[in-house]
């Protein structure tokens, strides 16, 4: 996953703002203002086209 990507998180879509080597990150709902919540990836889905792999 990159910073930018669109996934869905409690089945609602949401933004990667920032993502932390300890396996979690900040996401951002896709219509919210300012609330940003901190998960682990692995409670993440994503689209097919957002993947990227280096």
């Amino acid at each position: 996953m990159i910073i930018g990507s669109t996934v869905i998180f409690r089945g609602e879509k949401y933004k990667i703002i920032w993502l932390y080597d300890n396996g979690t990150c900040e996401i951002k709902k896709k219509d919210s203002l300012g609330q940003v919540e901190l998960v682990r990836l692995s409670e993440l889905k994503t689209f097919e086209k957002t993947i990227c792999s280096y």
